[in-house]
């Protein structure tokens, strides 16, 4: 399969020569491309790291530098529960007040972070590189393997063994997807369920359009070319999906994925269609954090194509998965009971 994801020559050699001279000038920073293609100045060595954007407390700790950050955002605690269990320090890291949107500045100047990953706010990242800070914002180009490109960069600012890692998981990315990929490129067009994805509310359509596709489904709501977008009833009666997924539920003092579904299951207007009527409505589970937006997203990819085509996909058993891809990327041995209780959307027990 291949993946049309490498810059051309001449941009990188013109990005090489620039980062060069860059480098000449000060040679205790060095540059690093983001995924978007622009050009970051980060330390070369990286001992202190700031999380604020959501997702990046996983991907540091996938890249075994935990113990160097400082800071993240004061959401993650009560958000991802399942993180107090699995990361070993994030329950005494200080959380930052408003990450996504207006840190204050002066706080996070007293923890001396060398880097920080920071939400894709461009107000906020310049006024933190304004007051001396090495930001890297998050980037994405709208493609399904992001979070794996998105991985190597966040690899290639902190160092040391990381960029090791991300290939690691880079080469698990790949594999896991070309085998979905594989298994359901000769399904027949009249045989791939029609899907909808929903995030956090059941009116509010997440664009998984790419995701889907790959995983042998048909997107209902590939006209959305946004992230996520609030669609009327009508329109999701009138789409008629053969399944519908809920992700991101309980999360920002929305409703549990439960009582998302429980409110859709007792109106009477979508009784007839296809997804409540089979009963195929499909909870995403979270675990230290969403499936569609992190490092578990192979995951999501999995359970996708899994729940579509169980036919093709019966010796994929989703506890064993998920236990080795905690152990592998995350350090952590799951028990049959911790993966079974993520897999059913439920928190650790207290």
């Amino acid at each position: 399969m291949k993946r049309k994801w490498i810059p051309s020559l001449l941009v990188l050699l013109a990005l090489c020569i620039q980062g060069t001279a860059l480098c000449a000038e000060n040679p205790n920073h060095k540059t690093i491309v983001n995924v978007d293609g622009t050009e970051i100045t980060v330390p070369v060595e990286v001992r202190k790291i700031g999380c604020l954007f959501g997702p990046s407390y996983e991907k540091v700790v996938l890249l075994d530098a935990e113990d160097k950050i400082v800071f993240d955002g004061d959401f993650h605690i009560y958000s991802w529960p399942w993180s107090n269990v699995v990361y070993r320090r994030v329950d005494t890291v200080p959380g930052i007040p408003n990450a996504h949107s207006e840190p204050n500045i002066e706080d996070l100047m007293n923890y001396e972070p060398d880097l920080v990953f920071n939400f894709p706010n461009p107000i906020t990242t310049e006024t933190m590189r304004a007051a001396g800070m090495s930001v890297v914002p998050h980037a994405s180009t709208g493609s399904y393997d992001d979070v794996a490109r998105i991985l190597t960069v966040y690899a290639e600012a902190i160092g040391g063994g990381a960029p090791d890692l991300a290939k690691k998981y880079a080469d698990y990315f790949y594999s896991l997807t070309d085998l979905i990929a594989k298994r359901v490129e000769s399904v027949p067009e009249a045989d791939r369920p029609t899907v909808y994805f929903a995030n956090q509310k059941i009116l509010k359509c997440s664009n998984k359009t790419d995701m889907i596709r790959r995983c042998g489904g048909v997107p209902v709501a590939d006209e959305i070319t946004a992230g996520s977008a609030i669609v009327g009833k009508e329109q999701l009666i009138h789409w008629n999906p053969d399944y519908i997924f809920v992700d991101h539920a309980g999360s920002s003092g929305n409703a549990t994925a439960e009582e998302v579904i429980a409110e859709m299951l007792k109106d009477p207007d979508y009784e007839g269609m296809t997804a409540v009527a089979k009963n195929r409505i499909v909870i995403v589970p979270t675990g230290v954090f969403f499936w569609d937006s992190g490092v578990q997203q192979p995951l999501l990819m999995l359970l996708l194509a899994k729940t579509l085509h169980p036919d093709r996909f019966g010796d994929i058993n989703m506890r064993d998965t998920l236990k080795d891809f905690y152990t592998r990327f995350f350090r952590y041995d799951l028990t049959d009971e911790q993966a079974d209780t993520i897999l059913a959307h439920r928190d650790p027990p207290r």
